[in-house]
C-alpha cells in the first residue's frame, strides 16, 4: 500500500500520543514478521528492498523488541554490503545512541558491531577499533570469552587492527579466535571460516605466503562444501586466494581463479558490488603480468569507472585501481 506523503503527514499529526505508540508497535510487529533473514545470505536479497524503506523510516525509539532492533540493523548491513556505508552511518549512530540510552551499553552490544563496521567502511578505522574493543570487553564480561557474539566481535577487531597496520596483533587475535571457534562452533561453521579467511590475509601480509595459501585453500574448500560455490564468503576467500597464487608466481592459476570468481560475483552480487570490483581490479593485474595489456587496460578502466561511481574517487580501492592503470600505462 502506498500513501501520499502529504496525507501521511496529516494523518500522523492527528494521532494522539497513545495512538502513535500503538501505530509504532504495530509497524514494528509487521516489519519483524516480514524480516526475510540474514542480510548476507543471497537467498534473502530479493525481499530486502521492499522492507528497507520502512525499517529506515521507523524512529529508533519505536523499536521495543530485540527482533525488531535486529531487523533494523540488518537493513543497514544490507546497504553497507552495497557500498552505502557513508549514507547509512548517521542512521546507525542514531540507533546505537538511542538504544544505549534506553537499554544501557551492555544491552546495545549487537548494534555496536554494525556501527563499528560502518566506521571501518568509511575509513574511520581508529573509531571502529575503539568501538570494537569496548564491545569485546563488555561481551567477555557479560557473555563470556567463548560466546558466539564475543567471537564475532573478536574477528571484527582483528580486521580493524590489520586495517591500522597492526598486523601482528591482528594475527594473534585471529589465531586465538579461530582456535576458540573451532572448539566451540566446529571447523566448518561459517563464522569459523570467516575468521580463517581473514587470518590467511594477515599471514600473507606478514610474508607467510605459503601458510596463507594453505589456510586459504582449506577454507575455500570448506566454504564451498558448507555454503556453496557462489556464496559471498566463498567468493571473498577465492578472491584472496588468487592474490596468494599470484604472489607465489602462479599467475596462470591466479588468473583462472580470478576469472571464475569474477563471473560468479557478477552473477550473484552484481557488476557494481564492491567485492566484485576488488576481484576485477586484481584480475587486471594478473592480465597485465601475463602480457595481455589491452585486456588488462579495458578491464581496469571499466573497474575504475564503476569504483568512482559506487565508492567515490578517494576510496582506497579506487585509488588502488588508479595506481594499477598508471603503472601499466
Amino acid at each position: 500500500m502506498q500513501l501520499h506523503r502529504l496525507t501521511q503527514t496529516i494523518v500522523r499529526d492527528q494521532l494522539t500520543p497513545a495512538e502513535r505508540t500503538d501505530a509504532a508497535r504495530a509497524a514494528e510487529t509487521l516489519l519483524s514478521a516480514a524480516y526475510p533473514g540474514d542480510a548476507a545470505d543471497p537467498a534473502t536479497w530479493p525481499a530486502w528492498p521492499a522492507l528497507i524503506p520502512h525499517l529506515l523510516a521507523l524512529d529508533p525509539g519505536d523499536f521495543t523488541t530485540a527482533h525488531g532492533r535486529f531487523a533494523a540493523c540488518e537493513a543497514c548491513w544490507y546497504l553497507m554490503d552495497r557500498g552505502n556505508a557513508p549514507a547509512i552511518l548517521p542512521r546507525l549512530q542514531q540507533l546505537h545512541h538511542t538504544w544505549t540510552q534506553q537499554l544501557g551499553p551492555d544491552h546495545a552490544l549487537s548494534t555496536a558491531q554494525y556501527l563499528a563496521r560502518a566506521y571501518s567502511d568509511t575509513q574511520n578505522h581508529a573509531q571502529a577499533r575503539a568501538l570494537d574493543e569496548d564491545t569485546l570487553e563488555r561481551q567477555r564480561g557479560v557473555l563470556g570469552e567463548d560466546h558466539p557474539d564475543t567471537l564475532r566481535t573478536a574477528c571484527a577487531l582483528a580486521i580493524r587492527l590489520a586495517d591500522l597496520g597492526e598486523v601482528e596483533a591482528a594475527r594473534a587475535l585471529g589465531e586465538d579466535t579461530l582456535e576458540r571457534q573451532r572448539r566451540v562452533r566446529g571447523e566448518d561453521h561459517p563464522d569459523t571460516l570467516i575468521t580463517a579467511s581473514n587470518l590467511a590475509t594477515d599471514l600473507a601480509d606478514l610474508g607467510e605466503v605459503e601458510a596463507a595459501r594453505a589456510l586459504g585453500e582449506d577454507t575455500l574448500e570448506r566454504q564451498r562444501r558448507v555454503q556453496g560455490e557462489d556464496h559471498p564468503n566463498a567468493l571473498r576467500t577465492a578472491c584472496a586466494l588468487a592474490i596468494r597464487l599470484a604472489t607465489l608466481g602462479e599467475v596462470e592459476a591466479a588468473r583462472a581463479l580470478g576469472e571464475d570468481t569474477l563471473e560468479r560475483q557478477r552473477r550473484v552480487l552484481g557488476e557494481d558490488h564492491p567485492h566484485t570490483l576488488i576481484t576485477a581490479s586484481n584480475l587486471t593485474t594478473d592480465l597485465a603480468r601475463l602480457g595481455e595489456v589491452e585486456a588488462a587496460r579495458a578491464l581496469g578502466e571499466d573497474t575504475l569507472e564503476r569504483q568512482r561511481r559506487v565508492l567515490g574517487e578517494d576510496h582506497p580501492n579506487t585509488l588502488r585501481t588508479t595506481g594499477i592503470l598508471t603503472d601499466g600505462s
